[in-house]
């Protein structure tokens, strides 16, 4: 058993998140005695790092922790791919303060830290209590940040949207989750995994069931066509302090929850129940992929577009996940399953990854250019090569990553799960995904000739070139688009990362 210091290590990043959450709302306790609000952002960063370079020195660990948690590379690799993103999101937060004209809340900070411990605890759990407990921390603390600025009648009405489906979609996820409970007397997963393989397909028709309304609710959660309505209204209504968060965050924690309970409840040569459950999540994958990428060909505001394109991501990822249940169909050897399965673990987290970035820099251009011109209409950024290159340009760059264009990381990642797919026997559904990122690169084109084909109608010619950018602003876009193309160029280490994160599922 692991010693009283060694628990504490295990869970260092955790507890230094939760630490400097505890210090952000001291400072703002000392508000009245001394206003350090300014440097609110920075403490948040600090502690962001501070966890970062913990989960750093813990690689390589693979010990389970408390009886619920696990301390392995898949955790591991979640904590990293969340901290960097969580980073990036405090740095456009402080800049959406700054723009509302209000002072930098601790309170703010300490429910970004709190939200992004709820993701870091569902890529470590082993056990459905904590998985439910670890959601609903998340739930809760994403909740409060949506409607942080309770003066703002969209934000509220963008709360409200967002507590009720995520509400359904928690009812929905439990129900599925108690008849594992039911079926193997137990809520740990090693243990509902043991009772489901000693059962076999006699368990079968009673699986399906439970296994559809999980996924459902995790649908539901990350935003899956036919249950996205939300994100896009979420992604328009937030503040200018939340709206990162929401881009990025509730896909981080669905996928990392989804994938590492199924990957551990469901024993990988169980495969009576691939052709159905298989055939699920390839066709919800495909459907998502389809209608995010034709529904954002038709939107206006760079908000909703980039909130669909979102939507259209959570349509490879499913993917990714649906290759570990589709790859058995063809009655294949157990270690080629594996390996093939690990494949498709190793592409959601790329996926994740480069999503993250870009999406993130994406964001961060957006809010600086509607910074200037007052408005998120795609056409009220006319002729902004000309005026705003350092924006326009890393702009196109990270879209282009989130259509899959060469030689973006968003393109390698999904040549990484088609080239999954195909091994798995899933042509079509890499067709499908091709298909998507065709669509896809249309509705970055309705940007790309705005920005940089029709001319300018709301400036005089003089006006041209004078756009600053928030040096806030700047840093996270710089950091994204260096991500966005340090991925590629740094293919081989980091995949070989991802790929030690995906053994871990499969021990």
């Amino acid at each position: 058993m692991a010693s009283f210091e060694q628990i504490l290590w295990h869970l260092s990043p955790e507890l230094i998140l939760l630490l400097v959450g505890g210090i952000l709302l001291g400072l703002d306790a000392l508000r009245s005695h001394w206003d350090a609000s300014r440097w609110t952002p920075y403490v948040a960063l600090a502690g962001l790092v501070g966890a970062l370079a913990a989960t750093i020195t813990l690689w390589g660990r693979d010990e389970p922790l408390l009886a619920v948690l696990s301390c392995d590379g898949f955790a591991l690799a979640v904590n990293a791919i969340t901290l960097i993103g969580i980073g990036i999101v405090a740095l456009i937060a402080s800049e959406g303060f700054r723009v509302r004209g209000e002072r930098q809340s601790g309170a703010f900070y300490a429910l970004l830290l709190l939200a992004t411990t709820g993701v870091c605890l569902l890529g470590a759990m082993t056990d459905l209590i904590m998985l439910v407990l670890a959601s609903e921390l998340f739930g809760i603390a994403s909740y409060l940040l949506l409607s942080y600025h309770s003066d703002d009648r969209r934000s509220g009405e963008a709360a409200i949207k967002y507590f009720l489906y995520s509400a359904v979609a928690s009812a929905m996820m439990l129900y599925g989750l108690s008849w594992f409970y039911g079926l193997a007397g137990s809520t740990d997963l090693s243990a509902i995994a043991a009772a489901v393989g000693e059962a076999g397909g006699a368990l079968k028709a009673a699986l399906l069931p439970a296994l559809i309304l999980m996924i459902v609710g995790f649908a539901g959660k990350v935003a899956a066509v036919p249950f996205h309505q939300w994100l896009p209204d979420v992604c328009e209504g937030a503040s200018e302090s939340a709206v990162a968060f929401f881009a990025v965050a509730p896909m981080l924690a669905g996928f990392v929850s989804l994938t590492r309970t199924l990957l551990s409840m469901l024993p990988v040569e169980l495969q009576t129940l691939d052709v159905d459950f298989g055939t699920l999540l390839s066709a919800l994958a495909a459907f998502t992929m389809l209608v995010g990428n034709l529904v954002a060909l038709w939107q206006q505001s760079a908000r909703r577009f980039l909130a669909y394109l979102a939507v259209a991501q959570v349509g490879y990822l499913l993917a990714g996940v649906a290759i570990c249940f589709g790859v058995a169909q063809a009655d294949r050897p157990l270690a080629e399953v594996v390996a093939i399965s690990q494949q498709g673990v190793c592409a959601v987290l790329y996926m994740l990854l480069a999503h993250t970035l870009g999406a993130l820099g994406a964001l961060a251009a957006v809010l600086a250019l509607s910074r200037h011109t007052g408005s998120y209409t795609i056409e009220s950024y006319a002729g902004m090569h000309r005026r705003s290159p350092e924006l326009a340009w890393p702009l196109l760059l990270c879209l282009l990553s989130l259509a899959g264009v060469p030689p973006t990381a968003g393109f390698f990642g999904r040549l990484y799960l088609f080239s999954a797919a195909v091994e798995a026997g899933l042509l079509w559904l890499a067709i499908v995904g091709m298909v998507g990122s065709v669509i896809s690169l249309a509705g970055v084109w309705k940007i790309a000739r705005v920005l940089f084909v029709a001319p300018s109608v709301t400036d005089p010619p003089q006006a041209e070139g004078k756009l600053d950018v928030p040096p806030v602003l700047a840093v996270a876009l710089g950091i994204a688009l260096v991500g966005v193309f340090a991925l590629v160029v740094f293919a081989d280490p980091v995949l070989a990362l991802l790929q030690a994160a995906a053994q871990a599922l499969f021990r």
